[in-house]
């Protein structure tokens, strides 16, 4: 009888401990991605979506996004880079966005370690079905979910 409740106890005292983390100690996802918005060209306040997209990143592994609907994306900025490189495939129409990016090193905790946080200098783009493109917020910081690049399409 002794042997059980040890046994329960115990058992009870394991399930309990992995619940008992501070906040701080999440890491989050998507902690260096470029958070981007598409909006309309002829109207400012309207944001859209493109119906059926895939976005792949020059020189990544694998897509980003695949025959998706898409009102926002999150890229991935390049660690070893200055220039992040990605295409949007919109239903055959592509077009490319140059990210152009200084970045830093940021420590986090001692359970997340470190991250890169990004400033985008600047953003280039054909001119297939994206009319233009604004820098709303530059900073790429840990943890943050604020909309950084406004994409207008025609």
């Amino acid at each position: 009888m002794k042997y059980i409740v040890l046994i329960i106890f115990s058992f009870l005292t394991l399930m309990v401990l992995p619940t008992s983390c501070a906040p701080e100690e999440i890491c989050l996802s998507n902690q260096h991605s470029v958070q981007t918005g598409f909006y309309s060209a002829y109207s400012v306040k309207k944001d859209t979506t493109l119906a059926k997209a895939s976005v792949y990143g020059i020189g990544q592994d694998s897509l980003v996004y695949k025959d998706a609907r898409i009102g926002k994306m999150f890229l991935t900025l390049s660690f070893s880079a200055d220039t992040t490189i990605f295409i949007i495939d919109n239903n055959t129409l592509l077009d490319t966005l140059w990210f152009r990016h200084s970045k830093s090193l940021e420590f986090i905790s001692r359970d997340c370690g470190f991250t890169w946080n990004f400033i985008v200098d600047s953003v280039w783009h054909t001119n297939t079905f994206v009319d233009s493109v604004s820098i709303s917020y530059p900073q790429v910081n840990y943890g943050e979910n604020v909309e950084n690049i406004k994409i207008f399409l025609y």
